[in-house]
């Protein structure tokens, strides 16, 4: 069922106090400090960064400061360091990407002569001592890290899904949602997979690893896999803001992948918030990238400079009962909870 009624809109800005913290994250990580917002705003003065490009290429920066990346945050919505001619900002061995793709057989008359596609980067970041060694020698992919691409792929989705509310009633628009939210669930869960395994077998200075403690990675509840963060870093998560947001679209996405209960209702009303839930998503992953001591990503920047959806019934139905009257809507395909 399709009309040309657009019944998520985006509102005009980013929440109240993510370009600041955006701007804020950005200029820190660049000049590798911890001032406070307030003190970067009496800095007037100009710098330089240096550092590596794309290419691994050397390269400095124009002249930037914290208000000339708020002020491009403010008039773009988001932010690309290429207008500074700025360095690479990533961590690398959460973000660092090996991605290659072939189309051709090692062995068949067209491959480049003996030519296969061997994943060195993945010891690079993990250590000798890590037992794979990826090798591609037939048509395919391979990749080092999925952060990067998922982190693009969520915020467009988000957008394309908002951008096209006026198909929020067919099945495919459901799906694509389904998928999002899967998406959302898993980029969490990747990273904290990543912070294990470089544990144990590449720790960054000041970590602990402790099998015993931590226990295994698999069959672990995810309060026990957050708990992780502490165990290894010796540094608090300090994201309970941002918890409640992502057990509930957790809880959502199990729901929404095994179908247990056998019964769904998606109204479009709480997918909108199930939508701004995923901007919650992204400051979790800021905040366990900045306890566990590693780098912020464009990609993540960008992520949590998303713009919030706003539910826009027809004009008809602005009046509205809360959700959730009479025990209907979402909760009402889900298991009793006593």
């Amino acid at each position: 069922m399709r009309n040309n009624h657009p019944y998520i809109i985006l509102s005009e800005t980013p929440r109240s106090g993510a370009v600041t913290e955006a701007s804020l994250l950005i200029t820190n990580q660049f000049f590798n400090t911890s001032k406070s917002a307030n003190q970067w705003r009496k800095d007037k003065n100009f710098y330089r960064v240096k550092g590596k490009d794309h290419a691994n290429n050397d390269i400095i920066s124009n002249k930037i400061n914290y208000h000339y990346i708020s002020e491009f945050i403010r008039n773009e919505g988001h932010f690309n360091p290429t207008a500074f001619n700025l360095p690479v900002m990533k961590s690398f061995w959460l973000d660092g990407v090996f991605e290659g793709k072939i189309n051709f057989h090692k062995h068949d008359e067209t491959a480049p002569h003996g030519l296969a596609i061997a994943d060195g980067y993945i010891k690079q970041i993990f250590g000798e001592k890590y037992p794979i060694s990826p090798k591609l020698i037939r048509e395919g992919h391979t990749f080092t890290s999925l952060q990067p691409q998922l982190l693009q792929r969520i915020t467009k989705i988000r957008t394309k899904l908002i951008e096209n509310s006026a198909d929020s009633l067919t099945d495919d628009w459901f799906f694509e949602l389904r998928s999002l939210i899967s998406d959302s669930i898993s980029l969490v869960e990747i990273t904290l997979n990543q912070i294990y395994i470089m544990a144990e077998y590449n720790p960054l200075a000041n970590w602990n690893f402790q099998k015993e403690k931590l226990g295994e990675r698999h069959g672990r509840r995810f309060e026990d896999k957050l708990g992780w963060i502490y165990q290894i870093s010796g540094n608090h998560l300090g994201a309970e803001k941002y918890l409640p947001s992502f057990h509930n679209l957790r809880e959502l996405r199990n729901h929404l992948m095994h179908f247990d209960p056998p019964s769904l209702i998606v109204t479009i009303e709480e997918a909108t918030i199930w939508l701004n839930q995923i901007i919650d998503v992204g400051w979790l992953l800021i905040k366990m990238r900045k306890a566990v001591g590693t780098e912020i990503s464009i990609p993540l920047i960008n992520f949590i400079l998303q713009k919030e959806a706003v539910f826009n019934p027809e004009p008809h139905c602005v009046d509205r009962l809360p959700i959730g009257t009479g025990n209907s809507d979402y909760i009402s395909s889900t298991w009793p909870k006593y």
